[in-house]
């Protein structure tokens, strides 16, 4: 009776810990599916396809439209007509909510760049008379409004041009620049401390003779530089920083001769202008100012079926809509050299058209009674395959290169999210911690369980094993704060201890092999302790050789020599502190798993193996090392995963600098370093947040193929040499 109860107590007990185990485990597996699921879920969405849908249809009062455009959300209608009648209207209800009469005719509309409601209009009389379209958002018993009113800029302040002229205005740090061409002369209005609400100043003017009838203008960003193109694919580019002294900067074709231009729009920034020409072909051309001269780059190519007739830039991105001779709508973005989207919609080319402030839409006014939207998805064009992986060539740039730079204070900025530096200072960051942990971790591992006399064991791997509690953030703050200033200011001393240590070591090797057999006896297991006097040793002689090594080998300046001489460029904060550091961190880890897999090796192997006659040495390599090669080969797979997921030392103790190359002197920015430092930045479902956890989910893929791979070798290493 009593053994019956004890047996169904064990029973119980082994059915609890059964489903214990069963569910501790599936709620793991369960934890890991969920992040995987919701990394996926974050990510997706940079990969769906844009749309160009139409949208609601809004009926005017008939009257010639000249302009059609939204407020800032999108809420709000702003009509201009020939007339001189802004009309705003509710696009949710389809009603005016007001309009103004400007009492004089209007012929032609240009938008004040970069204001999002500021116009300049151009009466019959050639005069330009700024208009600025306010909306304001009210609330009344809780209920949201938007009361939208017209004003005069300037207090009525006008421009007198001639109605024939091609016209251009940016708007810039108080200056504003007005630009007009007729036949081969360019006018230039530049009015300085320009506020809203008070009187245009008196003007600044320069009047330029080009080679060409401009038929376009575009003024360049910071109204630096104005473009001027003509019908058949002249350009040239004025340098008008100094309105008293205008120069010529650059002059030449945009086309082939015979193709014509067909349609120009500048794009967000105004550093590069999209032509579209009769061969059908869409290029962006970006100016290139260096001391050698100016240049003007065709950073990349579209190609069409049909001739572009019209083309509208996104205000606030480096994308364009491209309207084509049978009226079907385009969407482009230049950055990822991608063709997005594609509408027949069978629009007037004519027809006033505008890309809405967050470009969600586009708003045409297709004939006089009717204003027609089309709405837009498309919330990541800036991401593809080639602008994440391959080089892009970025306005600005001599070259296409591989850069992450995510943001800036310039809203001119272009988003640059190549993940090749972020990849390669991950692997650098790993590759170098790896150098200095996995041979210090695993050989020290193979001395302390087969070698080291049980008494300093005991002291040494408690010890080792507490290290690897030691928080990374204290670490990283060792390393960036006192390391990195050593290493700096002791570049030579370091550089010259990778070469002296090994040769000590191996001296101290060599010596203690030639003892007699009676003096290796008393210290054997005991070589750690002998050896340490000698590793100081060998630091003292670096640091005392430095000055001798630098004059005679560096020219008397290592870092100078390395710049010049092999082409490397020096930080303090570098590779060299994280391969210290982080191997600081990883070492303890390889060393404890390691170590127990060695020490676990049954001693009746040893023994059997000592018995037959061959040496300790012999027995390490061919039954110890064998045997414990599942438990090692984990130790180093664990330790990989350790460096390529660390985060702050490698935040802390480097410059955090995405660079692509594997210079051991310089930084790194790493995929987890990158997460920590911009994630909490980020705007929410922006490009740049999925981004981020685009390489959140790269970490997980790797660890989790490099783990998978590491448990198929391990398997097949304990089969082969588990039954030794």
């Amino acid at each position: 009776m009593f053994y019956s109860s004890k047996a169904k107590r064990r029973g119980w007990i082994d059915l609890l810990t059964r489903w214990v185990v069963t569910i501790g485990g599936g709620s793991v597996f369960l934890a890991i599916a969920t992040i995987f699921a919701f990394l996926v879920w974050v990510v997706a969405p940079i990969f769906f396809p844009a749309s160009i849908e139409k949208g609601e249809t809004l009926t005017v009062a008939e009257r010639t439209t000249l302009f059609v455009g939204t407020n800032e959300n999108g809420e709000i209608a702003t009509r201009i007509s020939a007339d001189g009648i802004i009309e705003f209207y509710d696009r949710a209800q389809g009603r005016p909510t007001a309009s103004f009469d400007l009492n004089f005719q209007i012929s032609n509309i240009f938008r004040v760049y970069p204001t999002p409601n500021t116009y300049a209009l151009l009466d019959e009389e050639g005069r330009l008379n700024f208009i600025s379209a306010d909306h304001e958002a009210i609330f009344v018993n809780g209920q949201r409004d938007v009361v939208s009113q017209a004003k005069f800029s300037f207090n009525a302040s006008a421009i007198d041009v001639e109605a024939s002229s091609v016209i251009d205005l940016h708007w810039f740090d108080q200056n504003l620049v007005v630009a007009f061409a007729n036949a081969d002369q360019v006018t230039l209005h530049r009015y300085s401390e320009v506020k809203r609400g008070t009187s245009l100043p008196a003007p600044e003017v320069a009047v330029i003779k080009t080679s060409i009838q401009g038929t376009w203008l575009s003024l360049g960003p910071r109204n630096e530089w104005l473009f001027v193109l003509d019908d058949e694919g002249g350009i040239e580019i004025l340098d008008i920083a100094n309105l008293q002294q205008p120069k010529r900067s650059y002059i030449g074709r945009i086309t082939q001769v015979g193709q014509g231009v067909t349609a120009v729009a500048a794009l967000q920034g105004r550093h590069s202008l999209i032509v579209a020409s009769e061969d059908r072909s869409l290029k962006q051309f970006s100016v290139l100012k260096a001391d050698s001269g100016t240049s003007l780059n065709v950073l990349r190519e579209f190609s069409l079926h049909q001739r572009v007739r019209k083309l509208i830039p996104e205000p606030s991105r480096k994308g364009f809509v491209a309207v084509d001779e049978s009226g079907d709508i385009h969407l482009f973005f230049t950055t990822s050299q991608r063709n997005i989207a594609k509408l027949q919609a069978n629009v007037a080319i004519d027809a006033p058209m505008s890309v809405t402030p967050r470009s969600d839409g586009l708003i045409i006014g297709a004939n006089p009674e009717s204003i027609v939207s089309y709405e837009i998805w498309n919330p990541h064009p800036e991401i593809s395959f080639g602008s994440l992986w391959e080089k892009v060539w970025y306005e600005g740039y001599e070259e296409p290169t591989l850069s992450w730079q995510s943001s800036s204070a310039d809203d001119d900025f272009e988003a640059k999210f190549s993940l090749v530096p972020l990849t390669l200072g991950t692997l650098k960051a790993a590759f170098y911690a790896l150098m200095l942990a996995v041979p210090l971790g695993v050989m020290g591992a193979i001395y302390t369980a087969y070698f080291m006399a049980p008494a300093m064991r005991n002291w040494v791997k408690p010890s080792l094993e507490t290290m690897a509690a030691l928080p990374t953030v204290v670490l990283g703050f060792v390393g960036g704060l006192w390391l990195a200033p050593i290493v700096d200011n002791n570049l030579t001393s370091v550089l010259s201890a990778f070469i002296v240590l090994p040769v000590c070591v191996a001296a101290f090797g060599f010596a203690i092999a030639s003892l007699s057999s009676r003096t290796t006896t008393r210290i054997d297991g005991w070589h750690a302790l002998a050896i340490i006097p000698i590793l100081f040793a060998a630091l003292a002689i670096a640091d005392a050789a430095s000055p001798f090594v630098e004059n005679y080998l560096f020219s008397g300046d290592t870092k100078r020599w390395l710049r010049t001489n092999l082409g490397l460029d020096y930080d303090q904060r570098n590779a060299i502190v994280v391969a210290m550091m982080m191997g600081f961190a990883v070492v303890p880890t390889i060393f404890a798993i390691a170590e127990d897999a060695v020490y676990s090796v049954p001693a009746h192997l040893i023994r059997g193996s000592l018995a037959l006659g061959a040496t300790r040495w012999q027995t390490l390599t061919n039954v110890v090392i064998l045997t414990a090669s599942p438990g090692i080969f984990s130790a180093i797979i664990i330790g990989i995963g350790r460096a390529v997921g660390e985060t702050m030392i490698v935040l802390m103790a480097t410059g955090n600098t995405p660079l692509t190359d594997f210079n051991i002197l310089e930084g790194m920015r790493t995929f987890a370093a990158n997460v920590a430092i911009e994630l909490p930045e980020s705007e929410l479902d922006s490009s740049h947040y999925r981004i981020l956890f685009l390489t959140a989910l790269l970490l997980f893929v790797f660890t989790f193929l490099l783990n998978t791979v590491a448990e198929i070798i391990r398997q097949r290493l304990r089969s082969r040499f588990g039954n030794l």
